[in-house]
């Protein structure tokens, strides 16, 4: 079968492009190359990739389509209606929540989710959420190697280091930090400078890191959280931004007016808190505040009053707040957008 050689950093944006073309043979694995991988083509795929190379390989036949599969068909029907269908994979680790009818069945999960997953290292029982970051607290079940749960994401062509023991990180608002890629590019142009950036609850920083991919419009990066490990981890992935552990609302008082975007995500109190963070912006010129909020749904329109007051001694050019998805049947999860000027 057919095989288009990419450079392994590649393979994921690669994979996707081929699916979406219709060119990927689904079904087979990729293989590994060692700096390289080999993705399987299928007959509507061109005969030529500028720049790459197409080789000839045995297909990777694909195994079971669920970890479920994996485990004795005996035990599996015994307890047919406890088996958790899913589960998040953050880097190399897996997270898998466990109902108490079957947790001593714990190992086993662990093995099969190992078995079924070849970019696993590290299998782990997601017990809820503990401590006042309110972090997932998680019980290794199996590993591969060690049993850190540090490990490196890779998103949209960037990548991060990160520890879903130790911090809040989601891969479900990786399309926001898109949008917020595009935002510092359109300010930047409208202000015809470089821009600088203040992200106060950046957490490891996967709002911030892609920012950094764009020097010709982004000059300068403030980054700060008030979880200590969520600190360090943000100073490894910006190692050229200035980071703080600090508490946001005390952050103006440290940085000043420092920045031409602020990025407000702090979603339970983002409005309560916007008081306490103008005083981040800079005077004079077109500035942006992007964030987000869970409001109740019939209350969007309260919030946007709320935050037209928090922000009476700007003048407010738009504000525009945009419902992203459900959170639950009344709430709704949203992106806020308010271009202002401070005199």
């Amino acid at each position: 079968m057919r095989h288009l050689r990419v450079p392994s950093r590649e393979t994921s944006a690669w994979r996707d492009k081929l699916s979406s073309n219709g060119w990927l043979s689904v079904g087979y694995g990729i293989h590994n190359l060692g700096e390289f991988r080999g993705i399987p083509l299928n007959e509507n795929a061109p005969d030529f990739f500028e720049g790459f190379e197409i080789v000839e390989m045995e297909a990777i036949t694909s195994g079971p389509n669920h970890w479920t599969e994996r485990l004795d068909s005996d035990l599996f029907e015994s307890f047919k209606e406890f088996w958790p269908m899913s589960h998040d994979q953050i880097g190399d680790v897996i997270i898998v929540k466990i109902p108490k009818e079957i947790s001593q069945f714990s190992q086993e999960i662990a093995s099969a989710i190992l078995n079924q997953h070849s970019s696993a290292r590290i299998v782990c029982a997601d017990n809820g959420v503990k401590g006042e970051f309110r972090v997932r607290d998680l019980e290794v079940l199996k590993t591969r190697s060690d049993n850190s749960t540090r490990t490196k994401v890779k998103e949209h062509g960037n990548e991060f280091l990160t520890d879903p023991g130790l911090v809040y990180y989601s891969p479900r608002l990786a399309t926001e930090r898109l949008e917020t890629v595009e935002v510092a590019k359109q300010l930047s142009e409208k202000l015809g400078k470089k821009i600088s950036v203040c992200d106060p609850y950046a957490g490891v920083g996967p709002a911030v890191v892609p920012l950094t991919k764009i020097p010709k419009y982004v000059e300068n990066i403030f980054a700060s959280d008030l979880n200590p490990h969520a600190a360090e981890l943000l100073g490894l992935n910006l190692p050229n931004s200035v980071t703080k552990c600090a508490d946001a609302r005390l952050l103006s008082g440290e940085l000043g007016e420092c920045c031409d975007l602020l990025l407000v995500n702090l979603p339970h109190e983002t409005v309560d808190h916007l008081p306490k963070l103008i005083g981040l912006l800079n005077r004079g010129h077109e500035v942006v505040i992007r964030g987000w909020a869970i409001l109740e749904s019939d209350s969007i329109s309260r919030a946007e009053t709320e935050i037209r007051n928090h922000l009476s001694e700007t003048q407010i050019l738009s504000l525009e707040i945009t419902p992203k998805k459900s959170y639950s049947s009344s709430i709704s999860y949203v992106s806020i957008e308010a271009h202002l000027i401070r005199s």
